[in-house]
């Protein structure tokens, strides 16, 4: 997809949500009395409420990398995901929503880290402070107990050493297995006691090999990881109350939702990205469209037709390079083929003719087709087998040829396919939010908004 259309089709979104954040401003007065009587609360939407703590940290987030965003602005971003996340949960299965499983998080570990990490962030110096109150200042002092994660635990968990692995992942056995192995108990009730499953389904498919390779002290490591994540939880909760905690791991769960929502819509995808509703949208594009587009955009399908081009083989690489830079600073290149090459055409120059672009071409012709008119190549070795003797090949393009690709062709019904259905996946998406907003019954304190 051409980056005029994605600035098209991103500005005919960024309108629809404009428009959207006019409601923002817009709530009966009797409602706005309402609201303002909670102080811990900045919105109601459709009678749930969104909490000061969630437009508080989003917006310090924000903030940090465009320090002039506005809170009015993020809360118009919390209500919009709100509703879009609900709609996409009744259209789209739960698969299609997240990200592969088996060398990512599990969704609701990335929702806690995430979560985390924000409150780290927004809280660093009062949590600081909060932490320098413990014994010793230090978050380990909450630590009673190391488990001991002795070979005979581990065993029963991950099988014998030295398997051939092809999957990094516990059975059910081995998952009970795993929660009766101590890894660390604290005096900290949110983590009175962390077991090996607990910190182990917190593994990207990276830190699972390492379990299963006995790492013990990253073993350790993860499970202090997990601690502090929950002191950092149980902190807020204690300030802003349980309430206000979900409230915000509520909206980033959203935000993570309308960022697969827009995926699946092609913001941010290539056009050949797999979804259901792209792949169902480019099945019925008419070939009227797929015509109409190529006209419309011939840039897009531009291809190089033939080249005109020479070659000079080497069989030494530091030759090559010596030869190249004689190429580089201007030397006759059909003089160095014939002086240096050691290929069949050396004397004429190492000429390899018209290259058209028709069936299968060879390594060296595909090589003349990479490189740019005019300017002699580096020294590419050539693909060859182990027991091969290696060459290395200099190329010079004189001239190329572009053209474009044959409107009735499959390529250009699949990119303009694909085109075409990624535009309307994404007016699709502006004309629901628009909708969405519409219907929806939005309460603002507007107090919260100027503190």
């Amino acid at each position: 997809m051409s980056l005029t259309i994605i600035k098209t089709c991103l500005s005919v979104l960024c309108l629809a949500m404009s428009a959207a954040a006019t409601a923002v401003d817009i709530a009966p007065a009797v409602a706005a009395n309402q609201i303002a009587q909670q102080p811990e609360l900045v919105a109601h939407l459709n009678g749930t409420p969104v909490h000061k703590l969630t437009l508080e940290v989003l917006t310090q987030m924000a903030q940090l990398e465009k320090p002039k965003t506005v809170r009015a602005d993020i809360l118009d971003n919390i209500l919009s995901n709100r509703l879009l996340a609900e709609d996409a949960r009744e259209k789209f299965a739960e698969e299609e929503l997240q990200a592969s499983r088996r060398v990512a998080f599990e969704p609701d570990v990335m929702l806690d880290n995430q979560l985390s990490g924000y409150l780290r962030t927004v809280y660093r110096k009062d949590l600081e402070t909060a932490i320098s109150k413990l014994p010793g200042g230090r978050l380990d002092a909450l630590i009673q107990e190391h488990g001991k994660l002795d070979e005979d635990q581990l065993n029963a968990v991950f099988g014998a050493r030295n398997r051939i692995m092809l999957d990094y992942s516990l059975n059910p056995t081995q998952q009970t297995a795993a929660t009766h192995v101590l890894v660390l108990r604290s005096n900290f009730a949110a983590a009175s006691s962390i077991s090996l499953y607990a910190v182990f389904r917190r593994q990207n498919v990276q830190g699972r090999v390492e379990f299963f390779n006995r790492n013990r002290d990253f073993i350790r490591q993860q499970a202090q990881l997990y601690l502090a994540n929950l002191y950092v939880l149980d902190w807020v909760r204690q300030r802003f109350g349980e309430s206000a905690l979900s409230d915000l791991r509520r909206a980033l769960q959203e935000k993570n939702t309308v960022q697969a929502v827009m995926s699946l819509h092609g913001i941010g995808a290539d056009t050949d990205s797999e979804s259901r509703l792209l792949n169902q949208l480019a099945a019925e594009v008419k070939p009227k469209e797929v015509q109409a587009y190529f006209h419309s955009h011939k840039e897009e399908f531009k291809r190089i037709v033939s080249v005109k081009a020479r070659h000079i083989r080497l069989d030494n690489e530091a030759q090559a390079h010596q030869v190249s830079k004689m190429a580089r600073q201007g030397a006759n290149f059909a003089s160095l083929a014939k002086q240096y090459s050691t290929a069949p055409d050396a004397q004429q120059g190492g000429d390899m003719g018209l290259i058209a672009h028709r069936g299968q071409l060879s390594w060296l012709e595909q090589l003349a087709y990479m490189q740019e008119p005019g300017k002699a190549s580096p020294p590419i070795r050539t693909a060859v087998a182990p027991h091969e003797t290696a060459h290395w090949e200099i190329v010079l393009v004189e001239k190329r040829n572009d053209g474009y690709q044959d409107p009735a062709s499959e390529t250009v019904r699949y990119l303009a396919s694909r085109a075409i259905a990624q535009e309307k996946a994404i007016r699709q998406l502006s004309s629901l939010q628009a909708q969405l907003r519409k219907s929806a019954k939005i309460d603002i304190n507007q107090a919260a908004l100027l503190n």
